[in-house]
């Protein structure tokens, strides 16, 4: 007869096998870059994409550091001339955005990438021979058409490559962006340091030449086969109020975008003059956190519910991170600087696990035939409704008592709830089993 006692082992071998079971913390810290590193090397397309990322990713920190000066101080044009020609680009490339979502979905968002490197290309080239007005307005035009056309098509593109994990690669594909901003930033100080026409035009050359790169290296990779159903609807995303709810809610939470760029000098400037100093750290250290803590941010987000979650967790940070700016702070600088990081850190969290959530849920609650229009539609309202920050932002500094800033604070976390009934009430597109409340 058989016992029916548990058999019984001596108690190192029952220490080994839980030994065996239980992952090391070392292993669970690198788990989520090992997941992003198997992502972005799964095809030599991946591959290939990744290291496109890069390279465009470090022409343009570099051009975004140098170009306002190089349109002022080198080709002498005034600010109100130049700030009135970029309003006017940036319409051509919300056009160009929407020109790359129909066409990235009815065909395929290579082509379409392709012809918007090629364009960006040429127009930064020809920054170097402007000679007039009129020629300065088609170049910067032609550039942000370029930009425009990049702007969908690259979502459709990792949409289409990555299949099963396009939010993971998307963030792997953030972290190498951020690292490669920084660095062309960094570049630029060289240039800004040097002041010489000569530096200028070497960096804008420099700048053509990345988009160069990046175009070959786009002609080396193979798109698979377009999904199901693929069609060159020109107004789908409308009347899919789920979705735009999401995109106009995702794009006025955006205001935080703004925040370390703009709020945070504007602020130190008024209360804390000399400390001017710590603005460009504590910039440099977001930068450099998000690219670190992007990855682990986005793991374990399985369902259309855990994005939801993680989007909430954020938008929660960042409200708390707002209420920093409640008060001047009147204390001695060593205490300052410290709740100065204090703030950062908490800004950071709240950036880095709502972009988790938003990400993925862009690809959960958008048809992947259709990526490229319902990309089209949450850039443009993002677009938009972050216009807003610079008043929202300063009307939020200006207001006695710190209202604004509890306005604002309360504003993301009801954005976020919304964010959260809506997109808990769509069933996943391409997995209707996936949704987790």
């Amino acid at each position: 007869m058989l016992s029916a006692q548990p058999k019984s082992y001596p108690r190192g071998m029952q220490k080994n096998a839980r030994d065996r079971r239980r992952p090391s913390l070392g292993a669970m810290l690198a788990a989520p870059y090992a997941s992003a590193a198997a992502t972005l090397t799964a095809s030599p397309a991946m591959r290939t994409l990744g290291l496109l990322t890069g390279v465009n990713a470090l022409g343009n920190g570099l051009f975004a550091t140098i170009g306002i000066l190089f349109y002022t101080q080198h080709l002498g044009f005034s600010v109100s001339f130049v700030s009135a020609v970029l309003v006017a680009a940036t319409l051509l490339a919300i056009g160009g955005d929407l020109i790359s979502g129909r066409f990235s979905d009815a065909s395929s968002p290579k082509p379409v990438l392709l012809a918007g490197l090629v364009l960006s290309a040429i127009a930064t080239a020809l920054l170097l021979v402007v000679w007039d007005q009129v020629s300065f307005v088609v170049a910067l035009c032609v550039l942000s058409l370029g930009q425009g056309l990049c702007m969908s098509s690259n979502t459709a593109l990792i949409r289409r490559l990555a299949q099963e994990s396009p939010a993971l690669a998307r963030a792997s594909l953030r972290s190498l962006l951020t690292l490669g901003i920084s660095a062309g930033a960094l570049l630029a100080g060289l240039v800004l340091g040097s002041g010489s026409l000569a530096a200028f035009q070497i960096a804008i050359l420099s700048n053509a030449l990345t988009f160069v790169i990046a175009a070959v290296l786009l002609t080396r990779i193979t798109l698979p086969p377009a999904p199901d159903g693929a069609t060159g609807r020109p107004h789908p995303v409308v009347p899919d109020r789920r979705f735009a709810v999401f995109s106009l809610a995702n794009g006025a939470i955006g205001i935080y975008l703004h925040v370390l760029s703009f709020a945070l000098p504007l602020w130190t400037v008024i209360h804390h003059p000399g400390l001017m100093w710590i603005v460009g750290l504590l910039i440099a250290l977001n930068a450099l956190l998000t690219a670190t803590f992007q990855i682990p941010a986005s793991a374990g987000i399985v369902s259309i519910g855990a994005a939801s979650r993680r989007l909430l967790i954020g938008a929660v940070f960042l409200a708390v991170s707002y209420l920093f700016f409640l008060s001047g702070w009147s204390v001695s600088p060593p205490l300052l600087v410290i709740m100065l990081i204090g703030f950062l850190v908490a800004h950071t969290a709240g950036e880095v696990l709502y972009s988790a959530g938003t990400m993925e849920l862009l690809f959960r609650l958008a048809p992947a035939q259709q990526q490229g229009q319902y990309g089209a539609f949450y850039g443009i309202s993002n677009g938009l409704m972050s216009s807003a920050a610079p008043a929202v932002l300063g009307g939020a500094i200006a207001l006695s008592g710190g209202w604004g800033w509890w306005l604002l604070a309360a504003a993301t976390l009801l954005l976020a709830l919304l964010i959260r009934a809506v997109s808990n009430g769509a069933q996943p597109v391409d997995a209707p089993d996936m949704i987790d409340r």
